[in-house]
């Protein structure tokens, strides 16, 4: 069995940064009728762990998920496959 990662607030504003660029990404890029892939090469298990306090916070993939207008398609990698199984469910 994995852990979650442990992540800082540093990490949570990261996520909010790439959740802005990537809804402005697909945007612009679905009016001029382009495909969009994302491509995670660290995903881990889709959920992390605040350090302050233990709560639980999306992670990249759940967050590129959620992106409106969305991703046409998703890659998801990481070298821990109990991390890349949790995700999947």
């Amino acid at each position: 069995m994995f852990e979650f990662d442990e992540v800082n607030d540093w990490t949570l504003i990261k996520h909010d940064i790439i959740k802005e660029y990537a809804h402005a990404y697909t945007t612009i890029l679905n009016k001029k009728g382009f495909k969009k892939y994302y491509i995670d090469a660290f995903a881990g298990a889709g959920m992390h762990k605040k350090r302050c306090d233990g709560e639980f916070v999306n992670g990249s993939p759940l967050n590129a998920l959620d992106i409106i207008p969305s991703f046409n398609r998703f890659l998801f990698i990481d070298l821990d496959g109990d991390k890349i199984s949790h995700l999947k469910i």
